[in-house]
């Protein structure tokens, strides 16, 4: 039986936003999925600089999933 992933960019986009949050919370980010949002959006928060930096750096990761070679030295 094959599944077929759904391909809307607003799902698409809800779901790695909360991908996001939720591998953030498990390393103690404090921010909400309001917020992590947000920033996603472009939108300053008042949050500490360096759990912002996290949300970015981590959104960008997952957007290059799918291009990185995992037996790269250099993709690592």
């Amino acid at each position: 039986m094959t599944t077929r992933l759904s391909k809307d960019p607003v799902l698409r986009r809800k779901n790695r936003i909360s991908t996001v949050y939720s591998s953030l919370a498990i390393e103690n980010n404090a921010l909400t999925p309001e917020q992590v949002t947000a920033v996603l959006n472009g939108k300053h928060i008042i949050a500490p600089p360096k759990d912002i930096t996290e949300v970015k750096n981590a959104y960008e990761i997952y957007e290059l999933l799918d291009t990185l070679d995992p037996y790269s030295i250099n993709d690592f």
